[in-house]
């Protein structure tokens, strides 16, 4: 028989920790409403709620933190989704998954900085369709996405 070690739940399973994260949207006045993870996320936390980065109008966002990588948010908008800087199952590429912690978002961070930098990659998909140019820092691309790249 094979006995299991505990390990502490990941952060969105108590609610103490969950609900600050979702009050702080509220205040953000960008309307979170708790959604079902998508199926390969299952058993994660996903919310979803609408923001305007300027020149673009109204996105549909999916936030959603996987049981498997807590810690780093999947991030699904509506609209169109060719971009360089997507997944393969379309979420946003925002940063490179292996650059230090001071280029990527942190939990500690907070949901608005997650939707400052949603914001920001959506203005550069934006203008890379309109010009072809990437307007940021870049790193080269696999077909995988971070879960697959970390196995």
């Amino acid at each position: 028989m094979t006995r299991l070690s505990w390990r502490e739940p990941v952060w969105f399973a108590r609610p103490a920790h969950r609900l600050p994260f979702i009050a702080a949207l509220t205040a953000a006045a960008v309307g979170p409403r708790c959604v079902r993870a998508p199926r390969p996320y299952r058993g994660g936390f996903a919310l979803r709620c609408t923001i305007t980065p300027p020149g673009i109008g109204a996105c549909t966002v999916t936030i959603v933190f996987g049981k498997g990588s807590p810690e780093v948010p999947r991030v699904f908008v509506d609209g169109p989704t060719d971009s360089p800087h997507r997944y393969v199952d379309g979420s946003l590429c925002m940063w490179y998954p292996y650059d230090p912690p001071e280029r990527r978002w942190q939990r500690s961070d907070g949901p608005v900085v997650l939707l400052g930098h949603i914001a920001a990659h959506l203005i550069r998909e934006h203008w890379w369709r309109r010009t072809g140019e990437w307007a940021g820092d870049e790193a080269a691309h696999r077909t995988q996405t971070p879960q697959q790249e970390t196995r």
